[in-house]
């Protein structure tokens, strides 16, 4: 059932129901582009997709997909023959890489790709830092090398997800031109922006998603399985011109999945936790959950907590058990980064913590190159740069249905030809 937003346009597809027995009469290969630590493409395995290629600059990120998924290809080849003469590459520079590499590497040929999927860089876009969006000089241009991909590889459908941030007016040209040049290749374009908390995430998370479809004007996101109460399913439904069910289950809370995680988790070589000093610690017992730095005495505070001029609303805060966590980012480890104290106990997060609010599987291990145990920084980077898997999830069941059904029609259409 596909209900539509009479205000804002988008439309919803219910995911409530799905069936898998589908892989058995189809495949539905994906290229990843950007896949960092793999958290899209793991959601999407889950939606009954697989991935069978990835593009990825970071060498500690193919480490850990190389670990986890030795299946999935990586683009590693640092060796590029132009003209007839040889000339050495980085590895995983997208920049760099020409469509029928990819394509061979991945055993496909053009237009047999079920997706392609990918989110350039979010930096330039993100509401944290110098927000330079396509004028970044390092990685701002990087959308138009996941568009050179999608017209060179001809998929079936693509998904391209980034920070919110890149919906404000200053970077609105950068959507344009997706979906300009998308619609110019054949696809149906929605965006929108989904929360991660409202898919099963035990994080308030929320990312811009561009989706596109080859043969449906208006591809459907999924439709919200989780709420925080009845009146926030309540407020999402009102605009919708069908409601495709009425029973919903409630956000998954903090403590929920940290319930779930093994006291054996600090054994783990990606386990990794941060030095709090007992002045710190000290601090910490002042902050209740909800609450943040300024619960603290002046005396207590560093001096730039104390002129005012520091205008973070959860820096230094404890998280709430009963509630999905703020969006982990990259140093969710470190409580002066965000609201990352943990909700009991006077520290920070944790490494396995983190990908716990994330979704990530238990069983999904995080590496770095040359070294047994992960650090905090690598380890951060790539929990906090992922998409999360519950939330891929969906998106794949969603965009899974929507092709198997214009399968299902492209049927019907050939009988009433025959006919």
């Amino acid at each position: 059932m596909i209900s539509k937003n009479k205000k804002t346009g988008t439309e919803y597809i219910d995911i409530s129901q799905s069936n898998n027995s589908t892989q058995k009469v189809r495949n539905f290969p994906v290229i990843s582009l950007f896949t960092g630590a793999g958290g899209l493409d793991i959601g999407l395995e889950d939606a009954g997709l697989h991935t069978v290629s990835c593009v990825e600059y970071d060498t500690d990120c193919r480490e850990t997909l190389r670990y986890n998924r030795p299946e999935w290809k990586l683009f590693e080849d640092g060796i590029k023959i132009e003209e007839g003469k040889i000339r050495k590459r980085i590895p995983g520079d997208i920049r760099d890489i020409e469509v029928d590499e990819l394509l061979a590497l991945s055993g496909l040929e053009k237009g047999q790709a079920s997706l392609v999927v990918g989110g350039a860089p979010c930096q330039p876009f993100s509401n944290i830092g110098k927000k330079l969006g396509k004028n970044d000089e390092r990685n701002g241009d990087l959308f138009l090398e996941f568009v050179r991909m999608v017209k060179g590889i001809e998929p079936e459908a693509f998904i391209f997800e980034n920070v919110v941030g890149i919906t404000q007016g200053k970077h609105s040209d950068v959507i344009e031109y997706m979906v300009e040049k998308f619609k110019g290749l054949g696809y149906g374009i929605s965006y929108t922006v989904l929360n991660a908390a409202n898919y099963g995430v035990p994080q308030r998370r929320e990312r811009f998603f561009l989706i596109g479809i080859k043969g449906v004007e208006n591809p459907a996101f999924p439709f919200p399985t989780n709420f925080k109460d009845e009146k926030h399913y309540q407020m999402f439904i009102k605009d919708l011109d069908t409601i495709p069910f009425k029973k919903h289950n409630k956000w998954v809370s903090v403590n929920e999945a940290f319930e779930k995680i093994p006291a054996s988790n600090i054994e783990r070589p990606d386990f990794a936790l941060m030095n709090i000093s007992e002045k710190v610690v000290d601090r910490m017992t002042y902050i209740k959950q909800g609450e943040n730095f300024k619960a603290l005495p002046m005396d207590l505070r560093p001096q730039c907590w104390k002129n005012g001029k520091h205008q973070g609303n959860d820096t230094f805060g404890r998280l709430i058990s009963d509630l999905p966590s703020v969006t982990i980012r990259t140093a969710g480890y470190n409580p002066a980064k965000g609201m990352y104290i943990h909700p009991f106990e006077n520290r920070g997060l944790s490494t396995i913590e983190m990908a716990s609010l994330q979704s990530f599987p238990y069983d999904w291990t995080f590496k770095v190159k040359n070294r047994e145990k992960v650090t905090l920084v690598s380890g951060g980077k790539q929990i906090g740069n992922a998409v999360p898997p519950g939330l891929a999830k969906a998106l794949g069941i969603a965009i899974k249905k929507q092709l198997l059904a214009k399968d299902s029609k492209s049927v019907q259409t050939q009988s009433e030809l025959v006919a």
